[in-house]
């Protein structure tokens, strides 16, 4: 399953959402997380792409990793 966390923008201007990589240390644009409660109602563009891509691709659903 995906999950969500903070982490700062790839523009460097506040916090956004990012989808969570399989590698669990990183978002799936490459930006780092932040381990702390931030709160933020922005998403990360690319992230949300990428994750977009990955639902489109045949056989995959949303619990696979």
């Amino acid at each position: 399953m995906y999950e969500m966390r903070v982490g700062t923008a790839a523009t460097g201007t506040g916090l956004v959402w990012h989808v969570v990589g399989q590698d669990r240390s990183s978002a799936l644009c490459g930006q780092p997380l932040r381990e702390v409660g931030d709160e933020t109602d922005r998403h990360c563009l690319s992230c949300m792409s990428a994750f977009q891509e990955l639902m489109q691709q045949p056989g995959r659903s949303l619990t696979q990793t």
